[in-house]
């Protein structure tokens, strides 16, 4: 099948770095709520949340549905974009996903985006099904069916799928998605093959550097890193015959040893260094009173009022030229 690139625009060119946060969804909705109003009422351009059935930090502790979270902060909202960071195939079904989100993206008046990726190889969320697929091979393919297979039902009203992985039969999504003709897709991905997957599908590119553990530890966004990273995603836009531009670039950083929300000036000047590196979206941890992501609310306060109206547009990114055989 020919890839199905995403009809929507590239982000105009010079539009500053958008900033966002990640809210983890650890409290019951009537102590949350707030956060996500504040999101908005900040002028952020996005919130996202994990969607996981146990997070590796907070496993014992109380953690609540990613779809129902967004459901509630979609009515409680009403101009900032919402979306996960990201939805997987540990435990996920693309029809059963893509119909929730079509809900979703009706709830929101059409501000959702699905954020897709291939989910840590062990850990609850691997597990909790029935044994994990922690052979690499066998995780890409299942995770390049996910994200084309969701690709195909947010598009199509009817689709039938025979897969190595998944199976659809007739399933059915009218009325389909509030933005035409689908939401966006955010893919997370680093490898080379993933990161073609991304190219082929997404809207948006994420990555959140790398983890020293496969997923098992916390990830680290050193700059070095992040600058390989672009550069591989470069070439997986040209191995799919795609311009960079046609993507945004998202970093979620969620570094513990230099938290971007340690300090006002901390934060502008990593959202400095990573505009130059060429993403177009930051997103932060939320303030927490507690680790991980503990902080001082009071500082995300000054950097939406001092900070977010002086960034500057992110670094355009080179096009390489198609690789040769590509479509």
């Amino acid at each position: 099948m020919s890839p199905s690139y995403p009809p929507h625009p590239p982000a105009p060119a010079r539009v500053p770095l958008r900033v966002g946060v990640l809210i983890l969804p650890t409290g019951p909705w009537r102590e949350s709520e707030h956060a996500w109003r504040l999101a908005e009422d900040l002028g952020l351009a996005h919130a996202w949340t994990f969607d996981h059935i146990a997070w590796r930090d907070l496993s014992d502790a109380p953690w609540y549905a990613a779809v129902p979270t967004l459901a509630a902060a979609a009515r409680a909202t009403s101009r900032i974009a919402l979306g996960t960071l990201v939805s997987s195939p540990n435990f996920r079904h693309p029809v059963t996903l893509a119909k929730d989100f079509i809900a979703l993206d009706d709830l929101s008046d059409g501000r959702m985006v699905l954020g897709l990726g291939a989910g840590a190889p062990a850990g609850t969320d691997a597990t909790v099904l029935g044994p994990g697929v922690e052979d690499p091979r066998l995780r890409h393919e299942r995770f390049a069916e996910f994200v084309e297979l969701t690709d195909r039902l947010l598009t199509q009203h009817r689709t039938t799928h025979h897969g190595r992985h998944y199976t659809a039969q007739d399933a059915r999504m009218t009325p389909g998605c509030r933005q035409q003709p689908r939401m966006p897709l955010a893919v997370a991905a680093a490898g080379p093959r993933a990161l073609r997957v991304a190219a082929r599908h997404a809207d948006i590119w994420v990555t959140n550097g790398h983890s020293p553990g496969g997923g098992r530890l916390a990830p680290v966004a050193e700059d070095t890193t992040l600058a390989r990273q672009i550069t591989a995603f470069t070439r997986a836009c040209a191995h799919e015959d795609r311009p960079p531009s046609a993507m945004r670039r998202l970093l979620l950083d969620v570094n513990r040893a230099e938290p971007p929300l340690r300090s006002a000036a901390a934060f502008e000047e990593r959202a400095h260094r990573c505009a130059a590196l060429g993403f177009t979206d930051l997103v932060i941890p939320f303030p927490r009173t507690q680790a991980p992501f503990k902080a001082d609310l009071r500082v995300l306060e000054r950097i939406a009022c001092q900070v977010l109206p002086h960034l500057p547009p992110p670094a355009p990114l080179p096009q390489l030229p198609p690789v040769k055989g590509t479509p």
